[in-house]
């Protein structure tokens, strides 16, 4: 699945990225970070101010 290059970072086989079941997709849970949504909303809040 993984192996290591010269370049000492990681490779990835897109094979065993599509050998995923569905629970594993799932336990995945990607998506946006609260963080980021609060950062950007203070930067909207912030440049609608400096308007």
């Amino acid at each position: 699945m993984k192996k290591q290059n010269v370049n000492n970072k990681l490779a990835f086989n897109k094979v065993a990225v599509a050998e995923l079941n569905d629970n594993q997709l799932q336990a995945v849970e990607g998506g946006i970070t609260p963080g980021i949504i609060i950062g950007l909303t203070i930067s909207i809040v912030i440049d609608k101010m400096l308007d």
